[in-house]
C-alpha cells in the first residue's frame, strides 16, 4: 500500500465510528426485516394453501382440513439465506460536498449500505463488500465497515445473489454496461443508488467560476456560468436517464437520493428492493 493510501484508509477508519454510529440510529427508524418470503426447506412455519392434486395425500395438514370441508398444506419458510453485496464508489469527485455543513457523498452512502447491512444481517441474510469475504451474525456489520475501506472490486457476485451500487454514476456509460453485465452473467440483481449533491442538481453558480473536479489537476473556468444552466440539466438528466435505462435492462432499478434529503424514504426503498426481488 503507498503511503497516501495508507493516510488515506487512517482517515477513513477514523471517520468509522461516527458513520456506523449514524447508520444505526437510521436502522432503528426503518422497519423491521424478516428475511425472503418464500416456501422451502425450513423450520418455521409460513403459510397454509389450498392442497394441489400432484401434492397427494402425504403433505394434507388433517388438524388444519378437518375444520372445514377444504384440504390444506402446511408450507415452511425457506431458510437459505441470500446474500446482499454492496459497492461504494472510490472516485474522489464521490467524496465531495458543496456545503462542509452537509456529508459528502461517500459519507452518505456508507451510511445507507451500512444501515441497509444492519437491518438485512438481523433478518438472517449475509452481507459483504463486493468481491470480499461474505458475513452474518452479530458481529457481521462491524466487520463489514472495515471491509469498507479496501478500493472497490468489480469482480463477478455470487449466483443469483443481491448488489448495491452506491456512486453518483458519472462514469462513462460503457463502464457500467460492462459492471451490470458481469453481474448479469450469474444472474444477480439489485439496485443503482444515484448519490447527489444539492449543488449537482441545482447549478446554482452565477458569474466567472473555476470548476475543478476532485483529484484532476486543472480545471474549466466559465464566464457566466449561470448561461450554462440550461445545457448543464439537459445532459445531466440525458445522463441519468441512460443509467436508468441500462439498469433497468439488467434489473437493477435506479434510486435518486440527495444528501441534503433524509435518508429513511430511501433506506426504506432500498430495503423493499432487496427483501422482495425474485429468485
Amino acid at each position: 500500500m503507498s503511503e497516501a493510501a495508507r493516510l488515506d484508509a487512517l482517515a477513513l477508519a477514523g471517520d468509522l465510528p461516527g458513520v456506523l454510529l449514524d447508520a444505526k440510529r437510521l436502522a432503528a427508524m426503518a422497519p423491521g426485516v424478516h428475511g425472503r418470503r418464500r416456501s422451502g426447506q425450513g423450520e418455521a412455519f409460513w403459510q397454509y394453501r389450498d392442497h394441489r392434486p400432484e401434492d397427494g395425500a402425504r403433505l394434507v395438514d388433517w388438524r388444519r382440513s378437518a375444520r372445514g370441508d377444504r384440504y390444506y398444506v402446511r408450507e415452511r419458510e425457506r431458510e437459505a439465506a441470500q446474500t446482499a453485496w454492496l459497492w461504494l464508489d472510490a472516485n474522489p469527485g464521490f467524496d465531495w460536498t458543496s456545503d462542509a455543513r452537509r456529508p459528502t457523498k461517500l459519507r452518505r452512502a456508507r451510511t445507507l449500505a451500512l444501515a441497509l447491512a444492519i437491518l438485512l444481517a438481523r433478518g438472517g441474510e449475509r452481507v459483504g463488500v463486493l468481491g470480499g469475504q461474505s458475513r452474518s451474525g452479530a458481529r457481521a456489520v462491524d466487520r463489514l465497515a472495515g471491509d469498507l475501506l479496501a478500493a472497490p472490486s468489480d469482480a463477478a457476485p455470487t449466483a443469483q445473489s443481491c448488489v448495491l451500487f452506491f456512486s453518483d454514476f458519472y462514469a462513462p456509460l460503457e463502464s457500467w454496461r460492462a459492471r451490470l453485465a458481469r453481474c448479469a452473467e450469474v444472474g444477480a440483481t439489485g439496485a443503482l443508488v444515484m448519490t447527489a449533491d444539492p449543488a449537482e442538481d441545482d447549478f446554482p453558480y452565477q458569474g466567472r467560476t473555476l470548476f475543478e473536479a476532485p483529484g484532476v489537476r486543472g480545471g474549466v473556468l466559465i464566464g457566466r456560468a449561470e448561461a450554462a444552466r440550461t445545457e448543464y440539466a439537459r445532459r445531466l438528466l440525458a445522463h441519468r436517464n441512460a443509467i436508468r435505462a441500462l439498469g433497468a435492462e439488467h434489473r437493477f432499478p435506479a434510486l435518486l437520493h440527495r444528501t441534503d434529503h433524509s435518508a429513511a424514504p430511501t433506506l426504506s426503498m432500498l430495503i423493499a428492493l432487496v427483501t422482495e426481488r425474485g429468485p
